[in-house]
């Protein structure tokens, strides 16, 4: 149900694939960006919710089948989701040529098996101190998916600029203690002044996108841009975020 499966769900499509999606929990729960679901369920991909694969059958020596189970959410697991569990008796069957896993990712930690007394979560990640990414052992630090699971790469640059702050300080014997300070703006920058009856109709314009149809068989770009004119009332739009605000007051009132 996360970004993986979405594309590779996708890729496969455009390959020319009918292509079905299983996932053990509901539309609701799932990780992958909601634009990225909306656009694959436009394009024709199947999607089996409250669904968990089972068994690879095999048919004349190869891949014939895929038996699943029904599932229903009852209560949270220990990260607070709603939690899948089998529904007795519900197996069923999807023929199947080949099969795409697409599933959560953990760090592989044998590197680090010297080291017994680095602590580990429940997700089997390094456990350390979000403000300074120190572990339990003095002089370790670490940060990026192997402290937080399958996340970006900003996150993960985020971590190193803030491991290397505590490593520069503890070489240094400091204390670890971050230190935040504001930033002061270089220059001033004077408001945009639009008419009134203008401020009211900006609105997030649609992204012009390559129709469903036309996607198949290739790879070409489906987000194609905003014009000129669509740029320029986003741009205006973006400086003034204080118009949300107007609004939420204006509908209280």
């Amino acid at each position: 149900g996360g970004n993986t499966a979405i594309d590779a769900a996708r890729t496969a499509w455009r390959l020319g694939a009918e292509v079905t999606i299983l996932y053990r929990r509901t539309k609701n729960e799932m990780p992958a960006i909601r634009d990225e679901i909306e656009e694959a369920l436009a394009e024709g991909i199947k999607m089996e919710f409250l669904a968990i694969p089972t068994a690879a059958i095999p048919v004349n020596g190869r891949l014939g089948k895929i038996r699943a189970q029904r599932m229903t959410l009852m209560g949270f697991d220990e990260a607070g989701r709603p939690k899948p569990v089998p529904i007795p008796n519900s197996e069923f069957e999807i023929e199947a040529d080949t099969l795409i896993p697409a599933i959560g990712q953990e760090p592989d930690l044998t590197v680090l098996e010297g080291f017994k007394s680095l602590p580990l979560t429940k997700a089997k990640t390094l456990s350390v101190a979000a403000e300074t990414m120190a572990t339990e052992i003095p002089g370790v630090f670490a940060g990026g998916d192997v402290v937080s699971g399958p996340g970006t790469v900003l996150q993960a640059m985020a971590d190193g600029k803030k491991a290397a702050e505590s490593i520069h300080r503890y070489l240094r014997g400091l204390s670890l203690e971050r230190e935040y300070k504001p930033t002061e703006p270089l220059y001033e920058v004077p408001p945009v002044e639009l008419p009134a009856e203008e401020l009211f109709s900006l609105t997030r314009p649609a992204m012009p996108k390559l129709a469903a149809e036309e996607r198949r068989g290739n790879f070409r770009e489906v987000e194609r841009g905003f014009t000129a004119e669509m740029a320029v009332k986003e741009a205006q739009r973006c400086l003034r975020c204080d118009l949300e605000t107007l609004r939420l007051k204006r509908s209280k009132a």
